[in-house]
């Protein structure tokens, strides 16, 4: 694997997650190009939000996307650039969609391997990103879960819920 490395740097980022939920509403007995508008206008208003808070848009998969902070640019205040985006996002998602959608959120901050983008490939690597998704999967509908050390990085300009237990 000694080809493509070269070019691979650790970092450590926060990875964003969102997916929607009851998205299968959305597309139920719709025909197929409404539900595709209905789909660009979901990414436009959540890319919108992500790189207004300095966010870099990893990938849109379906109705899910993929962001990192502190990739490719290095940003000191990375996970609070994407709990800021992760509460925009949730705003903005009502403002467009109303009651219609809503969205689970996982946020994570870790060490990561950033590499060159690949079309159909994410260029984040590691456990913090996975643990994001993780984080995403046991959020309820319209809630955000942010990682042990997202809430350490951020302490004090965020209020949390008491941690859940695993």
């Amino acid at each position: 694997m000694a080809g493509a490395a070269g070019s691979d740097e650790r970092k450590v980022a926060t990875i964003l997650f969102a997916d929607l939920t009851g998205s299968t509403a959305l597309g139920h007995g719709d025909d197929p190009e409404r539900v595709r508008a209905r789909l660009e206008r979901f990414y436009d208003a959540m890319a919108g939000e992500i790189t207004l808070a300095g966010g870099t848009v990893e990938k849109f998969a379906g109705d899910a996307v993929m962001a990192v902070f502190g990739v490719p640019a290095a940003q000191e205040d990375h996970a609070e650039r994407a709990l800021h985006a992760a509460l925009a996002m949730r705003r903005r998602l009502q403002e467009v969609f109303g009651d219609e959608l809503a969205m689970r959120i996982g946020v994570n901050s870790g060490e990561i391997v950033a590499g060159s983008p690949r079309a159909g490939s994410s260029f984040v690597s590691g456990d913090a990103v996975n643990v994001a998704a993780r984080l995403e999967q046991a959020a309820d509908p319209g809630e955000i879960l942010a990682g042990e050390r997202t809430v350490a990085a951020v302490r004090g300009a965020f209020e949390f819920s008491p941690p859940r237990s695993r």
